[in-house]
């Protein structure tokens, strides 16, 4: 862009700015802890609104008993709070249907980071507000610096606490305004000790951990540096969506320009005793134009290196005018110092030095050159890249020559400024093939040849006629400009087809790891994929979680091409989250690259290279950063996936253990005190019992034994399901036989209620383990006969569908809620009376689903007939038997 050019807004920019205006506005009271009066402060603002005429309504103030924050609620009206029960619990919520309704120009909903009752229908506080600026309602809020989801870990680090409640930074960018409200360490304290912010006991122990001055310090010097980033990026945003050039110097940012000629690291030192001086947030930054050769790469890496090490951003930007790339940057980013190293033309540079241009165009920034030690003047002259190689100064001559034969061909077809065109070609050709130097080259050279061979008087330099003079001096000028344009757009074209094949092959290898469901489908799919990327031995080498011996997983090569130091090279990076081996610091003379696998602050592992006599510019070519983060990310969501699996499967198991104890309380217990009872009085009474008595009490003792006895035998087969230790074999037989046997079996808790049979006629015989399915229909009829009233029918049914048996249990009992009916099939589950309820242990079913499922089959409840009582269903397979196969195969 230049200067005569006007400056168009910054379409994403408009796009923010109109967003956040369509919306409703929210406000945001900051404060830097608990106490420095955030909820104080927003209602005196909505007093001083409400007497305005603004509708102010209060949806939740919390006001923790503060006598003085209590008086300021009264006179603003209040939304009645939601009544929520949990855990057998009732808890008071903020209704954000009834704000919705009500659609106050202005709601106070204090407590930002608040996490909700389950039940409600956000588990966030601030995800309501969002949907109440969603809805065009402005919103009033307040929170304390430490709940940002940002400065979680350095809250942690600085306090020791680690806050649970946390919201994301976008909340933020989302407010219109943000007010901070600030009171010094020793004011907070004061208030503390006064009991305004606790009770005399909290307030004593708040201020021995949490409220410590030094503490307090830290956070009040977050609170005002989150205020001033978002100044600076309400300002960038202002700036942008109007059109306006930067910077604006609201807050101070510095930017240092570096590149590879030996200065960068002193611009960098420098760089950071200013920002520190300053107290300002600084970037350094490079424009790779494509001319930087490998020495020049090398010494970038480290420049960036060290800048990361001392905190700075790093940005490489990609473009052809290196003054004009860094000017627009800034611009961008409002920066509002330039730190550069001082550079020095020489007589042979035809064009200004890249800081001359800076100093130039940067008149809207404050610049500050470094100086350079003449040591490093030399090392920059000394260390300067060549034009190119030999072979393509041999095919620019080549391509000259071939466009002098042509043109003698053709010279006396065509006038002379004709064939001016011929030489253009071929430099065009050169700068598409090679580059700009190459192509400025061969301009100069066809302008020799053109002047030499073509005009007169010929075979000297001389030129006599005006118009050749004109034609030979246009033509050098449009060759220059010519090959000048097509060499930057060949570059560019290269930058951007490289940039487009590194992005396809990570997006690749990113898929490939996404699709990975453990950590070591992981491992083989990244050696995998680095293996056909970079073509290359690769290894990833872990300590065992169960040993702490070396894991290796190789690709390329065996892992014996590992020596003791490439061992070490690898325990190194293991304990210091940095790379080892060539290319480093530390053991560089390997043939090895190792990088660390890490993410969350966590290392996983080592990522090795076979490099062998690789360049480190090559090898910083192929981006393997890029992989080592995507493989830590896809390691750090496995590693989570299975502790969250591992924590489910504990949870689970304590939910199963207790309900066992809790069923064997009740199912063992129970019948064992009968019959002790009873065997205890047949004992000690049977003489003065009549024979009816005695009676009696036997059938209680055999009852409840056999009782016991279906109980011990259902745990055994849950047992042998679980374990996969159960033996199907299978025979052939009728379904009429397997049910007759089972309604004997029940036939004392059928005798309360009327039993009716609807088997279809001439059903196919069933290829089962008979005891298996009996004892699954004698566990569903015992459990429909335990639910159904006295007197009631229960229904029987079976049918073919296909190649199916559909048989159907129905009661006319209290049914089964519609969100049980996947639950009756877990184990102990009893709808959730436990040891209370009447009817078992809860295996019944539990074991029907296993025994079914043993069998290829499925089972399922569903509602009675009429949408009363409860349905079991069982669906089998059914296959020819060998004589159903003869009939059929006779018939034929």
């Amino acid at each position: 862009m230049t200067n005569g050019d006007p400056i168009r807004p910054n379409p994403d920019a408009l796009l923010k700015t109109q967003q956040r205006d369509s919306a409703g506005g929210l406000k945001i009271f900051l404060g830097a802890a608990p106490g420095v009066g955030k909820t104080y402060q927003m209602l005196q603002a909505a007093h001083e609104l409400k007497r305005q005429g603004v509708d102010v309504v209060v949806g939740v103030a919390e006001t923790h008993g503060r006598a003085e924050t209590l008086a300021l609620c009264e006179g603003l009206e209040q939304l009645p709070a939601k009544e929520i029960e949990y855990a057998g619990k009732q808890f008071r919520e903020f209704d954000l249907d009834a704000a919705l309704t009500r659609k106050p120009d202005v709601l106070l909903l204090d407590e930002l980071a608040h996490r909700n009752i389950p039940g409600s229908r956000h588990p966030r506080r601030y995800q309501d507000i969002e949907e109440l600026l969603d809805q065009g309602i402005t919103v009033w809020t307040a929170i304390n610096i430490q709940h940002l989801e940002s400065l979680s870990d350095v809250v942690a680090s600085i306090t020791g606490v680690r806050m649970r409640e946390t919201v994301p930074d976008s909340i933020l960018e989302r407010a219109r305004d943000i007010v901070l409200v600030d009171l010094t360490p020793s004011e907070l304290l004061e208030r503390l000790k006064q009991g305004k912010v606790y009770v005399p006991e909290q307030a004593r122990a708040a201020m021995e951990g949490y409220f410590s001055p030094s503490n307090l310090s830290a956070l009040r010097e977050m609170a005002v540096q989150a205020i001033a980033e978002r100044l600076d990026s309400d300002v960038r945003e202002t700036m942008q969506s109007r059109g306006i050039e930067g910077p604006w110097h609201i807050r101070s940012k510095m930017l240092v320009a570096v590149d590879g000629s030996g200065q960068g690291e002193t611009l960098v030192r420098a760089g950071r005793r200013l920002a520190e001086r300053r107290k300002a947030p600084w970037t350094v930054v490079t424009v790779d134009n494509g001319r930087a050769g490998p020495a020049e790469r090398q010494r970038l890496e480290r420049v960036f290196e060290l800048a990361t090490r001392l905190g700075a951003e790093v940005k490489t930007l990609r473009g052809y005018d290196v003054a004009e790339e860094i000017l627009a940057f800034a611009r961008e980013q409002n920066v509002t110092t330039l730190i550069l190293g001082r550079s020095h033309n020489r007589w042979w540079h035809l064009r200004k030095s890249t800081s001359r241009h800076l100093l130039k165009k940067a008149d809207a920034f404050e610049v500050t050159f470094i100086p350079v030690p003449r040591k490093q003047r030399r090392q920059i002259v000394e260390t300067a890249p060549h034009g190119g190689k030999l072979t393509d100064y041999v095919w620019a001559v080549a391509s000259v020559g071939v466009a002098t034969l042509i043109s003698k061909v053709l010279e006396h077809i065509l006038p002379l400024g004709n064939l001016s065109l011929i030489f253009l070609t071929s430099v065009l050709w050169v700068a598409a093939r090679t580059g700009i130097r190459h192509a400025l080259f061969t301009a100069l050279l066809s302008f020799l040849t053109y002047n030499f061979f073509f005009t007169e008087p010929r075979l000297t330099f001389n030129m006599t006629e005006t118009d050749e003079v004109l034609t030979v001096v246009f033509f050098l000028i449009i060759a220059v400009i010519g090959g000048n344009l097509a060499g930057r757009l060949r570059g560019q074209i290269h930058m951007l087809r490289v940039s487009n094949d590194q992005t396809d092959a990570q997006l690749a290898f990113t898929r490939r790891l996404a699709s990975a469901p453990d950590i070591t489908s992981v491992q083989n799919e990244a050696v995998e994929a680095m293996y056909d990327q970079f073509r290359m031995p690769l290894i990833i080498a872990q300590n065992s979680p169960d040993n702490g011996d070396l894991e290796v997983i190789t690709r390329g090569g065996p892992a014996q091409t590992l020596n003791e130091a490439a061992y070490s090279a690898i325990d190194w990076a293991l304990r210091n989250a940095r790379p080892s081996g060539a290319f480093s610091d530390t053991l560089n003379s390997l043939p090895w690259r190792f990088e660390p696998i890490e993410a969350d602050n966590q290392v996983y592992g080592v990522l090795g290279l076979r490099v062998d006599d690789m360049s480190a510019e090559y090898y910083r070519g192929l981006a393997v950063g890029i992989y080592v983060h995507q493989l830590g990310l896809a390691w750090f969501r496995t590693q989570l996936a299975a502790n969250l699996s591992a924590s489910r499967v504990a949870e689970e198991t304590e939910r199963l253990r207790s309900a066992l104890l809790s069923s064997i309380s009740h199912d063992l217990r129970t019948p064992l005190s009968s019959m002790i009872g009873s065997a205890s009085t047949l004992k000690s009474m049977s003489d003065k019992l009549s024979k009816e008595d005695r009676e009696s009490l036997f059938d209680s003792v055999l009852g409840e034994g056999e009782r016991l006895d279906r109980y011990i035998r259902n745990l055994l087969d849950m047992t042998k399901l679980g374990h996969g230790t159960l033996k199907i074999e299978r025979d052939w037989i009728a379904f009429t036989d397997i049910l007759a046997s089972a309604l004997r079996r029940t036939r004392n808790l059928m005798s309360k209620v009327r039993v009716e049979r609807n088997v279809e006629q001439d059903l196919p015989l069933l290829f089962v383990h008979p005891a298996l399915i009996e004892q699954a229909l004698v566990n569903v009829l015992e459990n429909a006969a335990k639910f159904a009233p006295d007197g009631s029918t229960l229904t029987i049914q079976a049918h073919r569908e296909a190649n199916e048996l559909i048989i159907a249990i129905s009661d006319e009992g209290p049914g089964i809620p519609e969100d049980q009916r996947e639950q009756v099939f877990d184990m102990f589950f009893t709808g959730g009376e436990g040891d209370r309820g009447p009817h078992g242990s809860g295996l019944g079913l539990a074991i029907c689903h296993g025994m079914v499922a043993a069998h290829g089959g499925r089972i399922r409840a569903l509602a009675g007939p009429n949408g009363s009582g409860a349905t079991i269903e069982m669906v089998l397979p059914l296959i020819e038997s060998p004589e159903q196969e003869s009939n059929r195969e006779s018939s034929e």
